[in-house]
């Protein structure tokens, strides 16, 4: 019973982990889509949004998921705008 208790408590504590880990690879695979469905981005935008694709995998690759998962989402945002007519300008 002790070792069923164990093994409960360490998934439980285990899993926020996977949580980010699957918000971030789902955020920048979600970037990766959403360039794919609308190709026509402005120049400024462009940019933007591979800068914080950028950001993003970088501390995926250094273990920051929180950090990957904020510019991935950050970069979302731009690119619902864009698609909602937001404007490219717009910060």
């Amino acid at each position: 019973m002790k070792r069923t208790a164990l093994l409960i408590t360490a998934a439980l504590m285990v899993s926020p982990v996977f949580a980010a880990e699957d918000l971030c690879a789902l955020n920048l695979q979600k970037i990766e889509d959403t360039k794919a469905t609308n190709p026509i981005l402005g120049d400024p935008l462009k940019e933007q949004v591979a800068d914080l694709e950028s950001k993003a995998k970088k501390s995926q690759a250094a273990g920051d998921l929180e950090g990957c998962s904020s510019s991935a989402q950050q970069a979302l945002t731009l690119l619902e705008k864009s698609t909602e007519g937001g404007g490219e300008g717009d910060n």
